[in-house]
This record gives C-alpha cells, structure tokens and sequence, in this order.
C-alpha cells in the first residue's frame, strides 16, 4: 500500500469521513470536519478511520496505559479482557457500602 502525502490528508480524511456517514465508530456521534482526525496504527503506520479529535487522543491513551499493564503483551488483550469483564453479570453479588452514598446524602438535605 501507497503512503499518504501530507497534501494528501485532507482530501483523504473528509473521503473516508463521508464514507463512515459523519460518524465517529467510537461514539457514534457525529462528526464534523473541523473536529476530525485521521486515526492511524502507531505500530504499522495504516490509517484506520477518522474520530473526534478527543475520542483518537482517548484512543491513545487508552492503548498506551494498557501497553503499561500488560508488561509489553498486547494491550489489545487487556482491553478484550477490561471489556468482558465489565460485560460480566454481577447482579447476585453484594453491592458496595460506598455506591450512592453522595446521591443519599443529597436526598437527606
């Protein structure tokens, strides 16, 4: 596959955002122009899609912390995991002493 040229990036990037019919696939909401960057792998360098501006540097964030907790694995492993994990029914287990305590708090005032 070709290199993008930085000429190049613009165009590309409303091409595919109108592809994705002006929504980011990380939120999917929409998404503007002037709010739109042109995600790309940091390891193999292949652009992925466009997303908010905030949701790529989330992405980025997310990935490089979970690089740090998977001690050089694959972070996508431990993001799969984070996933089933919160996909998990704990509704038989007890819930927290601390859980809404603040909302309670409001209540009683």
């Amino acid at each position: 596959m070709d290199t993008l040229k930085t000429r190049e990036l613009k165009p590309y990037r409303l091409q595919l955002l109108e592809d994705q019919n002006y929504l980011c696939p990380l939120c999917n909401l929409e998404l503007l122009p002037e709010d739109a960057a042109l995600d790309h792998c940091h390891v193999t360098g292949h652009v992925r899609q466009v997303l908010h501006r905030s949701c790529n540097s989330a992405e980025g964030k997310i990935l490089h912390w979970a690089g740090q907790r998977s001690k050089g694995d694959d972070p996508v492993e431990f993001v799969g995991n984070l996933l089933g994990y919160w996909q998990e029914d704990y509704t038989d287990n007890p819930i927290h002493p601390t859980h809404d305590k603040p909302r309670k708090r409001r209540k009683r005032r």
